[in-house]
């Protein structure tokens, strides 16, 4: 058949060069070869036969002249091919195949989820004797819920002529791994079809037959019911680190969360200020089970500005189809930016013995370039006086640094053989973003109570007062009751 319409393009596009060749035809040019030479290199050959010029046409010419005539005459080129097209008439007994979706333990799967990867089958019969089958195009189509028309899943399938079983006349297409409704914002019912070709007509296996058909995993339309699970939060993941911090350190906003369905999860993190107002918000797609980490500085949440600030954060989540949010947490606290720069805290007593009677000497160097009237305190600690306040100083800006003396005797007798601390308060913040040193270890206190020894000039005489008052008071008394 289409041998004989070959022949006929051919015939119908030589009738204008034989209308050419019925009058008088020019001289050929010296160039030519002789009529009874063949032509060569896709040249034309002629010869004359009863006073008419015959002209044949080799393939390449036939092919060119046809290029041309398609693109100079367009309209007439598709009037051509109108009339030399013949339609196909499919024998008398062809019936058309038998096209069915099947879908293996199709009761154990009719909910899905959108990651599920689905394996869908074309089931073809086609009972027409070999030499009157044609081959068969198969097309796989779904519709998801919500929408209004089929689309087509993965690639077309092709059945020729010779591939059904000699048995029972059958084969069988699939699509394997498909996830068709990967992206779908909505749950509900989705539908799969099969459109199909046979070189005669076009048909759809939900509209072919006279009702739908459904047998055991066979069907001439698949509806699933699409469900969707949301994702949750994983307990305990939530944590800001380190809730204090300067405003440029490497703050992260940590969590976890799952999606049972597998599908990415969406997280947005929401920055707030210390009214609960929202000042940044910044989101991540993460896959189901996998930390999600925001890192202020490289997002640029807080600035110089925000130093001293305190903030607070949640996040909200969702798959695309559910969303849901996290309870408002605090954190972090951002530490004031330094005001001043404190160095070589030191405590020295007067006297290496260390008893508690004794002078102490404890001092600090500060850098203070811009605060007048800074206030520096100093506290000390024992097991008897914790937190003992002993002393102030006031010094005033300057750019260099300055040795801060405390001279004071900070400890009485029930502090001896006990170990002390000391640290320094200061009205301003340090290097550190703290207002006082870390407290600091002291040597121990001498465990001696007694100042003074018994042989010293000191104790023999508060005992020579002690003994002169004795008799003193003795003489008194005898006279004024024995008189």
């Amino acid at each position: 058949m289409k041998r004989f319409a070959a022949c006929l393009i051919i015939v119908f596009l030589l009738l204008p060069l034989a209308a050419q060749s019925a009058g008088v035809s020019p001289s050929p040019p010296k160039s030519a070869p002789s009529s009874s030479g063949g032509s060569s290199g896709g040249e034309s050959s002629s010869s004359t036969s009863g006073g008419k010029k015959i002209v044949k046409l080799d393939l390449e010419d036939l092919i060119g002249n046809l290029e041309k005539w398609k693109q100079e005459d367009p309209d007439e080129f598709e009037y051509l091919k109108k009339l030399l097209h013949i339609p196909f008439v499919p024998p008398k007994d062809y019936t058309a195949p038998t096209v069915l979706i099947w879908y293996p333990n199709s009761t154990e799967k009719l909910e899905i989820t959108r990651n599920d990867k689905l394996d869908i089958y074309a089931f073809v019969k086609n009972d027409n004797p070999i030499e009157v089958r044609s081959d068969v195009y198969l097309w796989l189509e779904a519709k998801g819920p919500g929408q209004e028309n089929f689309s087509r899943v993965g690639s077309q399938r092709v059945i020729l002529a010779n591939e059904y079983s000699e048995k029972n006349n059958v084969t069988t297409r699939d699509w394997s791994g498909i996830t068709p409704f990967v992206d779908s914002k909505a749950v509900g019912n989705a539908t799969f079809r099969i459109w199909f070709n046979d070189m005669h007509s076009t048909y759809y296996t939900d509209t072919m037959y006279g009702k739908p058909y459904q047998m055991d995993d066979y069907y001439s339309a698949l509806e699933l019911d699409l469900v969707n699970s949301p994702p949750e939060v994983y307990e305990g993941s939530i944590r800001v680190e380190p809730s204090r911090a300067r405003y440029n350190d490497p703050i992260r906003y940590e969590a976890r969360f799952v999606d049972t369905d597998g599908d990415m999860v969406n997280v947005t993190l929401h920055v707030l200020d210390g009214q609960n107002r929202e000042v940044r918000n910044e989101t991540q797609d993460v896959k189901s089970g996998s930390n999600v980490t925001f890192v202020a500085s490289e997002y640029g949440f807080f600035g110089e500005n925000d130093a001293g600030k305190n903030f607070s954060y949640f996040f909200t989540y969702g798959d695309g189809l559910n969303a849901n949010r996290t309870e408002i947490l605090s954190g972090p606290s951002l530490l004031p930016s330094p005001k001043i720069f404190v160095s070589s805290p030191d405590a020295e007593p007067a006297d290496e013995n260390r008893y508690w009677w004794q002078n102490y000497r404890f001092s600090l160097k500060v850098k203070n370039p811009e605060i007048n009237n800074l206030r520096i305190d100093l506290y000390t600690s024992t097991p008897s006086h914790p937190n003992k306040y002993q002393d102030t100083r006031i010094i005033n800006a300057s750019e260099e640094a300055q040795d801060v003396l405390f001279d004071v005797k900070p400890f009485d007798v029930s502090d001896a053989n006990q170990s002390f601390s000391y640290y320094f308060k200061y009205s301003a913040t340090d290097q550190n973003s703290r207002e006082d040193t870390s407290s600091l270890s002291g040597e121990r206190i001498n465990q001696r109570i007694v100042e003074y020894p018994i042989y010293s000039m000191v104790t023999v005489a508060n005992i020579l007062i002690v003994l002169t008052a004795a008799l003193a008071g003795g003489i008194v008394i005898e006279r004024r009751l024995y008189r």
